[in-house]
This record gives C-alpha cells, sequence and structure tokens, in this order.
C-alpha cells in the first residue's frame, strides 16, 4: 500500500471532529443506535458531516475546512442543534466526555463498516474498549517536510493539551483516580502514543511502506498515533484530547492548536531532534494522571514545571499568533481557566462526592451539551 502524496492545504487552515455519546434516557446508559440517528441527521447538513466511529454508540460530528474558530463555532452550532432535535424524535440524548462512567465494553457493538469489521477481526475485544470520545484538530499545511516539523513541535505540547481538554475520570462504574483515563484504553494497540522518529517527509514515506509491510496497517488511517500526518487532507492531525463538555471549549482547544501551529512554523523556535521524546511518556502520563496539576519534565535541563504553570507560559507565547489566526477569544477564556483552577475532571467527581449518581452525571452532561 503507498501513502498518498501530500495534498497542499492553504497553511493554518483548521478542521476539528467531535466523537460524541449518543445516550438513552432515562438511564442514560450508551445507545446502540447511532446509526438510525446519523442516517437522519445526514440529509439535513448544509455544512459539515457527520458519521459513524467505531461502535454505535458514537457520533462524529466534523466541520468542513475552516478558516478560523468562528467559522468552525457557525457550523458545529448549526449541527448541534440538527443532531440534538433529532436525536429528542428518537428518544436518545448526546453528550460529551471522554469516557462513559458506567457503560460496560462487552455490550458495545460495532459498526457495520468493512473497516470496522477488520479492526475487530484483528484487534478482538480492544475494538469494544475504544469506545471512548476525542476531540481530533487538523491544520493545513502546505508540504510534507512542514507538516513534520509541525507534527515534532506540537508533540512537546501533548501534555499541555490532554491536562486543558481531561474529562475522563470514570470508567466501569469506578473512579480511576485520573483525570484523563481516555488515553489509557489505546495502551494495548501496536501505534499507541507518539509517532517513531522521522526527520521530513522523506524519512516519512520510508517509515510507511515499512509499516505497511505488516498485517495491520492499510493507510494512514490505520495508525493512531498521538499526532499523525493526514497526507490526503494535508493536514496534521492531534488527537490526545477528550471531547469537551462544552462546544465551547472545544473551540477554545482547536483555537489553541491552530495558534501554536501559526507560532510553531513561523518562529521555528526549536530544532527537533529524537532526543526531545525521551520523556514523553513521562511527561504525557502526568498530565493523564494529574491533569494541570500534573509535573512537566524538560528533557534537557531536567528542570520540573507545574503544567498549570508551563501552560500559562504556552499561552503567552502564542497569543500573538493568535491574534493573527483570529483565535484570541480561545486563548484568553484557555488563560481564564487555568488561573481560575477550572477542571471538567474535579467537577465530576464534585457532583458525585455531593450526592450525585452516575447516571444522573450523564444526564447533567446532556444538559451542559445542550444548553439547558
Amino acid at each position: 500500500m503507498s501513502l498518498p502524496d501530500f495534498h497542499v492545504s492553504e497553511p493554518f487552515t483548521l478542521g476539528i471532529e467531535l466523537e460524541m455519546q449518543v445516550v438513552n434516557p432515562p438511564g442514560y446508559d450508551l445507545s446502540q443506535d447511532s446509526s438510525r440517528l446519523i442516517d437522519t441527521v445526514k440529509p439535513q447538513l448544509t455544512a459539515g458531516e457527520v458519521k459513524h466511529d467505531i461502535t454505535e454508540s458514537m457520533l462524529e460530528m466534523a466541520t468542513g475546512v475552516c478558516r478560523n474558530i468562528d467559522q468552525a463555532a457557525a457550523e458545529f452550532s448549526a449541527m448541534q442543534q440538527i443532531i440534538l432535535q433529532t436525536a429528542a424524535e428518537y428518544h436518545l440524548d448526546i453528550c460529551g466526555g471522554g469516557t462513559h462512567p458506567f457503560q460496560t465494553w462487552r455490550r458495545q457493538e460495532v459498526c457495520d463498516d468493512e473497516r470496522y469489521r477488520r479492526n475487530l477481526e484483528n484487534f478482538g475485544y480492544l475494538i469494544q474498549q475504544a469506545t471512548v470520545f476525542g476531540q481530533h484538530v487538523h491544520i493545513g499545511c502546505t508540504h510534507g517536510d512542514d507538516a513534520i516539523y509541525l507534527l515534532h513541535g506540537l508533540s512537546r505540547f501533548v501534555p499541555h493539551f490532554i491536562a486543558l481538554s481531561a474529562a475522563s475520570p470514570y470508567m466501569q462504574e469506578a473512579d480511576t483516580r485520573f483525570a484523563c483515563a481516555r488515553l489509557n484504553i489505546f495502551s494495548g494497540f501496536p501505534d499507541n502514543g507518539p509517532m517513531p522518529w522521522v526527520n521530513n517527509w522523506q524519512e516519512f514515506e520510508g517509515l510507511f511502506r515499512r509499516l505497511a509491510y505488516t498485517s495491520l496497517v492499510d493507510s494512514i488511517k490505520d495508525l493512531h498515533w498521538d499526532i499523525r500526518p493526514s497526507p490526503h487532507f494535508g493536514t496534521v492531525e492531534v488527537r490526545v484530547m477528550d471531547t469537551p463538555l462544552t462546544l465551547e471549549h472545544a473551540i477554545n482547544m482547536a483555537g489553541l492548536i491552530q495558534a501554536t501551529a501559526h507560532w510553531l512554523l513561523k518562529e521555528r523556535p526549536f530544532k527537533h531532534q529524537e532526543r526531545d521524546y525521551l520523556l514523553y511518556k513521562f511527561n504525557r502520563f502526568q498530565a493523564c494522571r494529574f491533569g494541570l496539576e500534573g509535573i512537566v519534565t524538560d528533557v534537557h535541563t531536567g528542570t520540573h514545571h507545574r503544567l498549570a504553570d508551563d501552560t500559562l507560559r504556552l499561552l503567552e507565547l502564542v497569543a500573538p499568533s493568535a491574534d493573527k489566526v483570529g483565535a484570541a477569544s480561545a486563548i484568553d477564556a484557555l488563560h481564564q481557566q487555568v488561573k481560575n483552577g477550572h477542571n471538567e475532571a474535579q467537577r465530576m467527581r464534585d457532583f458525585v462526592a455531593d450526592g450525585g449518581s452516575l447516571s444522573g452525571l450523564v444526564k447533567k452532561h446532556c444538559e451542559i451539551w445542550a444548553g439547558r
């Protein structure tokens, strides 16, 4: 299987994907009936896309190619209203969050799709366990070498992106003690974590060719690294965030990534090297386990920083770029979030500690998503 040529995209254009939970009131367990909902919504859309994901409990909503977060927000808002209205007709509800707090993986039905059926054959129960919900953000690039530079640059801030979006403390009826437990689900897959090191696009083509020798890789879509190049779109795709509880937060996360990409490609502040990744999984773990209270370690100096403090530094660094790409409002909102200690995972725990049930928590998330 050959790798497609890298599609030339307008730099810093934006595409956002959100994997949403489809749930059944009044018990608020995951539904197994997303296909009917998706088939009804699709003809009503004038922009963006709604599609299946791995299992029948998942609905993915995606923007088209957007120039800025305002355009993305408008597309998502229109889609959101259609999805919610149609879901109500089928007595279903929709919410965000990286995991459903009490669903059991054994009940999950894989969508009737050739690729997903092949994945089920290859990976067994891991595919059903992957009924978790994330946000993906695509950033346009003009050529493959820029994409590789951008991928390595964004990888430095994977802990920050995880911590800012962490919204999956509960799984299988238990408090996992993680802020983001969703990413742990992928630890059994052979492509978990960072992409193997390459210097440039030519080396990436060689890497893909070797991966395609295996029986597990038919296309770039079969590689689920934290950040991956998507040559058919001409983008770099960041895949580490939990699906936020609100559309506003999803837009803000996309704005941060767009602004960071602009800063990285315009300023070229780093000379990337393979050594940069030596502590990648340790810093990633800190973000998943403790969120913004986690500690990240600089691989070159050995210095420690609280993720909250390091995130504030990142927001200051990218603020001028945010002005240029129309994402200043996102940077301001995220700065306020960090300063206020806002933490979706902790708010979920507080709800349960105050006597709320896990089904009540999902109901609350549905109300939050719908703005009720």
